[in-house]
Parts: C-alpha cells; sequence; structure tokens
C-alpha cells in the first residue's frame, strides 16, 4: 500500500473514531437518563475502547505519515526528525491539539464514572473543535478562516451527535423490544436523540453546504473535477441518510401504535444502515479532502 492511500485509510479511521467517541460520549453523559447510564455503557465500552485507542494510534501515525509525503517516501517517514519539522509547519501546529487530546482521552477511562463521562464529553468536544482547525479549513487566513473553522467545528460536532448517537440508539430500541425494567427510562433516551437529532441534521446539511462555498467558491457542478466528483458522491450518501431518518421519524414511529415491535426491529435496522452509510460518507471525505479544490 502506498503512503497517500495509508494516509487517506488512516484519516477515515481518525475521522470515524473521534466522532463516534463524542456521540458515545453525549449519549451516554447527557441523552440517556441517569439510572440507564451503567447499562448502557457498560454494553458500549468494547466500542468506545476500540474508538479511543484507534483515535490515539491513528493521530500518531498521520504524524509519520505526513512527514512520509512530505519527504522522500518511506524511508523519511520513520525519521523523528522529520516528524519535528512536519510540527513546526500549519498542519503541525494544528494536529498537535489531536496528539494531546486523543491521548488523554484514553487516559480518562482511568477515572470514576460520573467524572469520566463529563470528562470523555469534554476531552471529545475540544477533539472536533480542533480537528475542524485541519484540512482545506487551515489554509485561509483572517476573519474568513475564523468563520471557516468555526463553521467547521459545527458540522463535525453535529455529525459526531447524529453518527456517533445511531450505535446507543439502537440498543436503546433492543431494550424496548425486551421489555425490560429500563425500558421507559429507554424510551426517554430514544424521543431525546431524536428530538436533538432533527437540529443535528439541520446542522450537518446548512454547515456542509457553507463548507463547499467557503473552499469552492461556487457550486460544485463542474463534474471534470475529482473534487467536486467525490463531494457529489458524499452528498448522495448523507441525502441516503436524511431519507432513512425522515422515514423513520414520519413513518416508522407512527406506526408504532399499530405494530410496535414490528416498528422497532425496523427503527433498529435503520439506525445500522445510517451507521454504514456515515462510514461510506467518511470515507469519501478522507480521500477527497487530500485532493486540491479545483
Amino acid at each position: 500500500m502506498s503512503i497517500a492511500a495509508l494516509y487517506v485509510l488512516c484519516r477515515w479511521i481518525h475521522f470515524a473514531s473521534a466522532l463516534q467517541i463524542f456521540g458515545l460520549a453525549l449519549y451516554v453523559g447527557w441523552i440517556a437518563p441517569p439510572k440507564l447510564r451503567n447499562g448502557l455503557e457498560k454494553q458500549l465500552n468494547p466500542l468506545r475502547g476500540v474508538c479511543l485507542r484507534l483515535c490515539a494510534l491513528s493521530s500518531w501515525l498521520i504524524v509519520a505519515l505526513q512527514a512520509g509525503l512530505m519527504g522522500d517516501g518511506w524511508g523519511d517517514a520513520f525519521q523523528p526528525m522529520i516528524w519535528l519539522a512536519v510540527m513546526q509547519t500549519t498542519f503541525g501546529e494544528a494536529w498537535l491539539f489531536q496528539l494531546i487530546f486523543s491521548s488523554l482521552l484514553v487516559a480518562v477511562l482511568c477515572l470514576p464514572a460520573v467524572m469520566r463521562r463529563e470528562m470523555l464529553i469534554i476531552l471529545a468536544f475540544a477533539l472536533l473543535v480542533t480537528l475542524a482547525r485541519t484540512g482545506h479549513a487551515s489554509a485561509e487566513q483572517g476573519v474568513l478562516g475564523i468563520v471557516h473553522r468555526l463553521n467547521n467545528g459545527v458540522h463535525l460536532l453535529s455529525a459526531g451527535f447524529w453518527f456517533g448517537g445511531l450505535v446507543p440508539f439502537g440498543l436503546c430500541i433492543k431494550e424496548l423490544q425486551r421489555q425490560t425494567a429500563a425500558k421507559n427510562f429507554a424510551m426517554d433516551a430514544v424521543i431525546r436523540y431524536s428530538r436533538w437529532g432533527h437540529l443535528a441534521v439541520a446542522f450537518v446539511i446548512v454547515t456542509g453546504m457553507a463548507n463547499t462555498i467557503l473552499i469552492l467558491d461556487h457550486w460544485p457542478l463542474d463534474f471534470n473535477s475529482l473534487y467536486e466528483r467525490w463531494l457529489w458522491g458524499k452528498v448522495l450518501l448523507v441525502a441516503a441518510m436524511v431519507a432513512i431518518a425522515l422515514y423513520n421519524r414520519y413513518r416508522v414511529v407512527r406506526s408504532i401504535g399499530s405494530n410496535r415491535q414490528q416498528a422497532f426491529i425496523l427503527l433498529a435496522r435503520n439506525a445500522a444502515v445510517e451507521w454504514v452509510l456515515a462510514l461510506l460518507v467518511l470515507a469519501a471525505v478522507s480521500f477527497f479532502a487530500t485532493q486540491p479544490p479545483i
């Protein structure tokens, strides 16, 4: 595998794990009622642990791969002096926060439950906000640069809430299917996620459109451009996610009264489909974000 291909793969892993961490932290520490949090957190611990470690590992690998891309290939990717040179660039100054926050996120697993949940939300928030300073958003200076990074930050936070909350949402739906003692708390969590999800989806769409204009300075209508073709691929995948979310909210949810079990099965299945589509969106972004926007 080439350095460029591995770099795209690591970007995908890093963004996906960072967004998942934020969504899990918010769902467990804020969306879920207090009496549901312990049980839900236990079910999510394996996924969270994997994401935390992948996020930290990928953040360091990206520095090494960036060194190889800036230098003469694989040989320079393993040279500490080249790493230091990378960290002195605009990319390095922005990426330093990824190294710090992704490492701290792993460390907070040692904290007591309540403090751990609070710190996971705070650090995951910081991870995404600082991630907004990387990529094409880092190329602009002045007021426009600040606006672009703020917009990108809102985009990532909203996407993290939506994508990152799909797995715990699915677990809560399964809790409702089993008719356990926690079903009332699970229903509260499902309702809260759905309500706030409307806002998150709207922000993803609006800030995504704004990012496109800020980067391209025009609507992406040049299909001779590799960047714009892949951007449209992302748009279509997000549109599919939005369609599923709307179908869940305004068709499936309304059928709960007449066919409860079938509605819950559909909600859980559709959430899983949305999650897979989101991974494809992130894969597309990880590739075309490394391309010149021309």
